[in-house]
């Protein structure tokens, strides 16, 4: 603005066209990273676990202990939710970390509010329901919960299958070197300085030994920048 009050038209001003291109790139960027869609028929809210053991593997139970969210068809306050769902939680990377749940109401765990109950059934559960959710547990994970039929109607349940871990992935993949601690200061005692710096680093530093990682991290140490 200071540019054009100075009298630069950015259609003749090479300098001015830059500043206003500038301008505009972020603004774009800044609304496109910041845009979220709204959806009202959804919630989030703390992973429990099903104590009672009343829930089967698919079910879940959500209850509100005050005015809930309003129903989209009859327009009524809802006291729990009822039917198809999807449960997600966030970053999902597989296609199982979207669940599809039929939620339901059970008597037996109206005390249980504003969370989501998920059964804990070690006899009719393959795995936790909570893990195929990104990895969830029920020690303070949250989880997302979308009830709009235009979402939950269509959706495609994943094979679970695909959410275990391939024979010999670790083996493959990752390599695994075990050193009791002891062990490691026993190995350098009575080494040197440079010696002592060098193994210091292959632990620290092992995490960006791999060349994929070169260059990647950026550590700002006040005066400079070190890649």
């Amino acid at each position: 603005m200071m540019v054009v009050d100075a009298g630069f038209d950015p259609l003749r001003s090479a300098y001015a066209c830059d500043l206003l291109h500038q301008h505009v790139d972020r603004q774009t960027m800044k609304l496109t990273k910041d845009f979220k869609i709204p959806l009202t028929q959804s919630m989030s809210a703390f992973i429990i676990s099903d104590s009672l053991g009343v829930l089967g593997p698919a079910e879940i139970f959500v209850a509100f202990s005050g005015e809930g969210p309003i129903d989209q068809v009859t327009g009524c306050t809802l006291s729990h939710l009822s039917g198809p769902v999807l449960a997600f939680r966030s970053p999902c990377k597989l296609p199982t970390d979207v669940q599809r749940f039929t939620a339901v109401y059970r008597p037996e765990l109206r005390h249980l509010t504003d969370c989501i109950v998920m059964s804990a059934s070690a006899a009719e559960c393959r795995q936790s329901p909570a893990s195929f959710l990104a990895g969830g547990d029920y020690d303070g994970d949250t989880a997302t919960i979308i009830s709009d039929p235009l979402l939950v109607e269509p959706f495609i349940q994943a094979d679970d299958n695909i959410a275990n871990i391939p024979a010999g992935f670790e083996e493959q993949n990752f390599e695994k070197e075990l050193v009791k601690g002891d062990h490691f200061l026993e190995q350098l005692s009575g080494a040197g300085e440079e010696a002592l710096i060098r193994n210091y680093q292959t632990f620290l530093l092992g995490a960006v030994m791999d060349d994929k990682n070169t260059g990647m991290c950026r550590f700002p140490i006040g005066y400079d920048d070190v890649y």
